[in-house]
């Protein structure tokens, strides 16, 4: 009794130190350091015209691939913030890092519940410090929310197998809020496609006679699952049908017509060399980025440590003849074909495509190291690895002022309006790393102000043009070959003002205009 005690004791402390350090890594200075690029820009300015000019969305954020829109789940995820920080952007921003935080709590419930206190300790530790994990929660954008309902989504999987079919309805819920944050997330799907055909197959050996008549509750509840993912698919259904299915003609030039998924055309070869080339190339690194780079970066270990993980597993799951335990396979049955997808993708996959996958690679590194029954075995093994895991995590960590924060592109703003007179149609452009051509991070600032600058497609009737030049690379900014400032005829530069340690804006007036002064 009294080391029960003990052990509940400990495992609040450590629960409340972990949240602690994750509320830290995630809120610390997280104004001046945040990210406030285009599609943050872009969302804010969507989500603003909800509440401001009642205008419903049904779409969501579009790809950068592809010309594809998501759904709407995240703009509507973000109103209610938005709403309450208006005109500050930052709402939405505070939201995030605090499902960030609430990831953390729930992780540790999950691995607690499923795979015991140690696993949970080890796999909250590495996903509180993980700075892929951390970075993604310091700013707003639809990948960044992904790993909540990701592991919502396992959590689901899990209880559906092992405790009332009725968790099939919260897993469908999942994996449809989830594919609106980022469609590689339909790699999430193998989860429950895995999981469910095992269920099946042992109820249909239960009662292979009676299979259909004593299933009927099982079935009825994988019949409103559809229902629900039909539903959740409703808005984009819509969309498509209005205009010409772009979203599906999109998505088929990407499987089809780009070679994003020909592997023989990456590899040169056909036949036998294709697949050789696969598994010692593309599987291995892909396998190599999902598991460790979220981690330690690109690092030279990292290729080292996936041949020294797969060899151990593989003698794990030789010694115990595959006999794995059920919250095993559920986490197997997510990660692997995961890793097997992306490594299928034949472009750059970015660290927020596998967004969704971080909670099941910390779940892996815990289930890992949990499996060394000697302790002293356990303590050689981890104390390096968590060690290593520190050090390379700890300078990567998005903590720093930024060089320039939303406060100054407020700023910017401001300055910009100060120029437009009662009633004058203008229009901006960005000259930024970036590459947003169109500001959308100022066009917001922009907005809040009494007078908006033009829509983008209606740019031809603005009278004036900021050219807002972050990059400060041409001299002459008016002859660059950019759509907008062609097309703006009859111009001349009325000004040229420098914001005090940023850009250079050049204002650009139509001649009629000056006319008529």
């Amino acid at each position: 009794m009294k080391n029960r005690l003990s052990q509940i004791k400990f495992e609040q402390i450590f629960l409340v130190l972990i949240l602690l350090a994750a509320i830290f890594l995630r809120f610390y200075n997280l104004r001046d350091s945040l990210m406030f690029q285009g599609d943050q820009g872009r969302d804010a300015l969507v989500v603003s015209q909800i509440f401001k000019d009642l205008d419903p969305v049904f779409i969501g954020p579009v790809t950068s691939i592809g010309n594809m829109y998501l759904g709407p789940f995240y703009y509507y995820f973000m109103l209610p913030f938005l709403m309450l920080s208006y005109p500050d952007p930052m709402g939405p921003v505070f939201a995030v890092a605090a499902l960030g935080v609430i990831t953390v709590w729930l992780l540790f419930k999950v691995t607690r519940q499923i795979f015991g206190i140690k696993t949970a300790y080890l796999a909250t530790f590495f996903f509180t410090f993980s700075a892929a994990a951390v970075n993604l929660s310091r700013f707003s954008w639809n990948p960044n929310i992904a790993p909540f309902f990701s592991l919502l989504m396992f959590y689901f999987t899990y209880l559906a197998w092992q405790k009332n079919s009725k968790y099939w309805l919260a897993a469908a819920i999942c994996f449809s809020l989830l594919i609106q944050l980022h469609y590689v997330t339909l790699l999430s799907f193998s989860g429950p496609a895995i999981i469910l055909l095992i269920q099946l197959v042992e109820k249909y050996k239960l009662t292979p006679k009676k299979f259909f008549i004593n299933q009927k509750k099982l079935f009825g509840h994988l019949a409103l699952s559809i229902i629900i993912f039909l539903v959740s698919l409703a808005p984009l259904v819509l969309f498509d049908f209005k205009h010409d299915f772009i979203n599906a003609r999109s998505f088929s030039t990407i499987v089809v017509k780009e070679d994003s998924f020909n592997l023989e055309k990456k590899a040169r070869k056909a036949g036998f060399g294709t697949l050789q080339k696969y598994f010692t190339l593309d599987l291995k690194d892909r396998a190599s980025q999902v598991l460790f780079e979220p981690s330690f970066g690109v690092h030279t270990a990292n290729h080292p440590l996936l041949f020294i993980t797969v060899g151990l597993t593989l003698f794990y799951l030789l010694k115990t003849k595959v006999r794995l335990k059920k919250g095993e396979i559920v986490l197997l049955a997510y990660l692997v074909p995961g890793i097997i997808g992306v490594s299928l993708y034949q472009h750059q996959i970015y660290e927020h495509y596998i967004a969704y996958l971080f909670p099941f690679i910390y779940l892996f590194y815990a289930l890992f190291f949990s499996k060394i029954r000697s302790r002293w075995l356990l303590t050689i093994c981890l104390l390096p690895f968590v060690v290593f895991f520190i050090i390379n995590n700890a300078g990567r960590y998005w903590l720093q002022d930024n060089s320039w924060t939303i406060d100054d592109m407020r700023h910017t703003s401001e300055a910009i309006f100060e120029r437009v007179k009662e009633g004058e149609k203008y229009n901006i452009v960005l000259l930024s790393e970036s590459r947003d051509l169109y500001g959308m991070n100022y066009r917001y600032f922009l907005h809040t102000m009494r007078q908006a600058p033009v829509k983008m497609e209606d740019h031809l009737l603005a009278k004036k043009l900021f050219i807002i030049n972050e990059e400060k690379v041409a001299d002459d900014v008016v002859s660059l070959p950019i759509y907008e400032i062609i097309v703006f005829r009859g111009k001349y530069v009325s000004e040229i003002f420098q914001i005090e340690n940023g850009p250079e804006i050049t204002v650009l007036t139509r001649y009629n205009e000056q006319s008529s002064l």
